[in-house]
């Protein structure tokens, strides 16, 4: 929104009282950045009541704002904000933000996309995989990467000393929502299996949700100790990664991970598994690593083979911040974004039945 020239916004951002509570700060950051901020309470289990109430909320601001554009975000927050604006004369605009091949809810993604105007995939891999699920015509899908900010690393709190990580420890972290997408269990796996070969390095997960108590299950049988550090939040954690000496994401599937880009961004070569949106970030061999997804000990070799290689290891991590800031900017994506709400809108009142 910051980036944002001559759009107005205003943002219906769904809230949840137990595990997005990182998100309370971004919704103040969108009040600053100048947009009209409405809280709306959902939830992440699809016939949650509480879904029920979101809905009629959404059709409500609808109604009174009257906006040119309905953009909605994630499976939820996409279903919701399409339905509430199925009858108005708005454009309406999903983004995935992750596809899963297998979900039970493409069917009703299916459906949905029947009253979506245009889709944004935020990679070209998602992308594809959209239009081959059927969830919107290619031509009507359009690929505006996610976008990064520079984060200054002066000043940055020292998350080492924090944590009571020695000066001279090799530090492995990851960071994403403890939920079954992110598969943080495998993280937890790999840590054990390279703590037997790399004894000097430590290893952090930052991030809660639902699995929470079962890391916490993991890493209590796994020996690791104080070795392994898990914390559940981390603010502005982009501005700290650069502390880190290789970063990692399991994960089972995504969109184009923003957890990714600001690795890259902060210079740390990154070792992910090889699932859509996250190859079109990292250039295997170039930037870091990629694995095949679901196999705990290809992390932990390619984790140990960078600690191994420090100058290979640098040269990636060099190589991925040039890559982010030519690729995946936050003006270009903010832009991109602009440039398709205008696009779509033009001669809106008399196209819209």
């Amino acid at each position: 929104i910051r980036h944002s020239a001559g759009v107005r916004h205003e943002v219906a951002a769904g809230t949840e009282r137990s595990g997005w509570d990182a998100y309370e700060d971004p919704l103040a950051a969108f009040a600053d950045a100048g947009a009209v901020v409405h809280r709306v309470e959902m939830r992440r289990e699809p016939h949650h009541p509480a879904n029920g109430a979101a809905l009629l909320k959404l059709r409500r601001l609808i109604a009174t704002q009257r906006p040119a554009v309905v953009h909605g975000h994630s499976s939820i927050g996409g279903a919701l904000a399409r339905l509430a604006a199925w009858r108005s004369p708005v454009v309406r605009i999903y983004s995935p933000h992750g596809v899963h091949p297998h979900r039970v809810a493409n069917e009703a993604e299916r459906f949905l996309g029947r009253r979506t105007d245009h889709l944004v995939a935020v990679s070209e891999s998602e992308r594809d995989l959209a239009a081959a699920l059927g969830f919107a015509p290619f031509e009507r899908i359009h690929v505006i990467h996610n976008g990064v900010e520079l984060f200054p690393a002066a000043g940055a709190r020292d998350v080492r000393q924090e944590l009571g990580i020695p000066a001279d420890a090799r530090l492995v972290a990851s960071v994403g929502r403890l939920e079954h997408q992110k598969a943080p269990e495998l993280f937890v796996d790999a840590a054990e299996r390279l703590a037997r070969v790399a004894p000097d390095t430590h290893f952090l997960l930052v991030g809660h949700g639902p699995l929470r108590h079962r890391v916490e299950q993991l890493v209590d049988a796994s020996g690791l100790g104080p070795r392994f550090h898990l914390v559940p939040y981390v603010r502005e954690i982009g501005t700290v990664m650069s502390q880190f000496d290789v970063f990692v994401l399991t994960s089972r599937y995504e969109g184009l991970p923003y957890v990714v880009l600001e690795a890259m961004q902060a210079c740390v070569p990154v070792v992910a598994t090889d699932v859509v949106g996250t190859r079109d970030a990292v250039v295997h061999g170039v930037t870091g690593v990629l694995v095949p997804p679901g196999e705990p000990a290809a992390i932990a070799e390619a984790v140990r083979w960078m600690l191994d290689a420090p100058q290979t290891a640098a040269s990636f991590g060099r190589a991925g911040a040039a890559r982010a800031a030519d690729r995946f900017d936050v003006k270009s994506m903010a832009a991109a974004l602009d440039d398709l709400y205008v696009r779509s809108t033009a001669g809106l009142a008399s196209t819209r039945r």
